[in-house]
Order: C-alpha cells, then structure tokens, then sequence
C-alpha cells in the first residue's frame, strides 16, 4: 500500500509512542500540523490508528488523543534451520510491535515456491499482512518463492541477512560480520545511516568450508575467521568490526585477533567479538520484522 512521507513518519512515531495527540506527533516528526492532520486522518481511515479520547490542551479547545492499532495487520517471520537433510520450518505471526501471536511449524525435504501456503493460511487466518520476512537456506528455497508469496498475500517479503538483523543499532563505518554454524558469513557496513550488504566473501582461499565448519576445532576457527577479517577490513576499510560468533572461548578470541593483526601487520580496525544467546536473536529479529519500510 503506498504511503506518503508524512504517513511514514507519523506511522513510525506512532509505533514508538503507541499514544500521541497530533500537536505531540508534529513536534515528535518536524512536520507541521496541517501534514499531520491529513497524515493521522488518512491513518485512521485505513484503520492503523484509533481516535481514543479528547483531553484538557492547557487552555483552549480539548485535543485528540490517538492509539496505534498493533491489530490492525501483522508480520510473519519464517525461519529455516537445518536438521541434517532436512529443513525444519518455524513460522511465527506477530503482532505490529514484533509481540509473538501464533506459531507453526513443518519440516521439508525440499521447498517448493508453494509449500508454505498451507501453513500460512492457517497461521494468518485473514489477518491482513504487513510484511513476510524470509530467513531460511539457500540451498533449500527455490528463487520464486519471494515473488510468490508477495503475489499472495499482497505485501512485501523481505530476505534479511542475519548481519543486516544484528547492525540495525550499529555506529557508521562499522561492519557487522555474522557467523552461524552450517550458513556462510554474512556481512553489512553502515554507510551514510544504511546498512549496505557486503555480498559474497570469497576472496581469500579459505583452508575449510563454511557450510561443514565445526566451530570446537578451535585452530581451524582460528584460521577461518582471521582470514576472514583480512578480507573484510581490505575491501570495505570499516572504522571498527563487530563479529558476532558461535560460543567461543575467550583465549580463542584473543588468539582470533592475534593472528588477524598479524596477517594485516597491525592495521586490524577495533574489533568486537560476541555471542548472541537464542533470546537476544529472536528478539532482534521480531524488532527488524516490524520495522516501517
């Protein structure tokens, strides 16, 4: 559905405060008050926002208070993961503030552009999408099923990194690296206030696969992830790296920004190594899922 910048700005002010009068959401916004009357009717007419009550404005005529409808449609998250030949499909509905609603899940052998239709029409049950976000193996999902599903259910899919999930709050010139056991790293640089995809990584000989890697061979890691921190600080030139890893210990970490230092002869940018837990993840993800766009 196309929207104006002013409805944007007002949507995403709104999702923030979840309650707001219009003088607050011109002074929330920097737009002015006639583009937010005509933002918050047009809102309220398509159902995103609710008129709740009027209220004392401290003298003069009472203002309007307005809700953000969280009910108003919903996200679908779709995530993969591998259990050895196997794709086993987690779907999640949530609510416009990422809030989980329902749950289903299947395993595949392989996916076809259609399979997950049966699954989502009982998942969605007539409740207007938002927005489709698709995290799930390559290797396992046929090109169509994007376009297939946007055809559908009439709104945007979207095809996230896992690196572009966790940059979301990153400072410019910083490049956030992913690594997951089973997936090839993914990377994004904040440039200009947006995360820009790094594409493929594979400028380097690597000594093992990424797909295979077993992350407890600890010299092996050792090696991959330094080599990978050559290529990434060669070709983007970030300020500052933050990789975000499978548990590793920490003398594995130290050992990780030895040897990258050495391969770069000192010029390693600063570099953060973490460890997201499950919770953090889907937590951050549920956040990039109801995102305005």
């Amino acid at each position: 559905m196309n929207m104006t910048a002013a409805q944007r700005a007002v949507r995403e002010a709104m999702h923030e405060r979840g309650e707001a009068t219009r003088p607050q959401l011109a002074q929330a916004t920097g737009l002015s008050l006639v583009s937010v009357c005509k933002a918050v009717a047009e809102l309220c007419r398509r159902g995103e926002l609710q008129e709740l009550a009027e209220i004392p404005s401290g003298g003069g005529r009472p203002v309007k208070l307005y809700r953000y409808n969280v009910n108003h449609a919903a996200h679908v998250l779709i995530q993969g993961q591998k259990e050895g030949p196997l794709l086993l499909c987690n779907l999640t509905l949530l609510d416009l503030h990422g809030r989980e609603r329902r749950r289903a899940q299947a395993t595949f052998a392989y996916l076809e552009p259609e399979s997950l239709d049966g699954l989502l029409t009982n998942l969605v049950r007539r409740q207007r999408l938002r927005s489709i976000t698709l995290q799930l193996p390559g290797e396992f999902t046929p090109a169509g099923t994007p376009s297939h599903l946007e055809e559908l259910w009439n709104c945007p899919v979207h095809s996230p990194s896992a690196a572009a999930i966790l940059a979301q709050d990153s400072d410019e010139g910083t490049a956030t690296i992913s690594l997951q056991a089973g997936y090839l790293p993914s990377c994004v640089i904040k440039r200009a206030g947006c995360c820009c995809e790094s594409g493929p990584l594979h400028l380097l000989p690597m000594p093992a696969d990424w797909l295979t890697l077993d992350y407890t061979d600890r010299a092996l890691v050792e090696e991959m992830v330094a080599r990978l921190l050559l290529i990434i600080t060669c070709t983007l030139a970030p300020q500052r790296i933050h990789l975000y890893t499978p548990p590793l210990t920490q003398r594995l970490t130290e050992r990780i920004r030895y040897n990258a230092a050495t391969k770069l002869r000192g010029t390693l940018p600063p570099i953060e190594i973490s460890h997201p837990t499950p919770g953090e993840l889907r937590s951050r993800t549920a956040h990039f899922c109801t995102i305005s766009r």
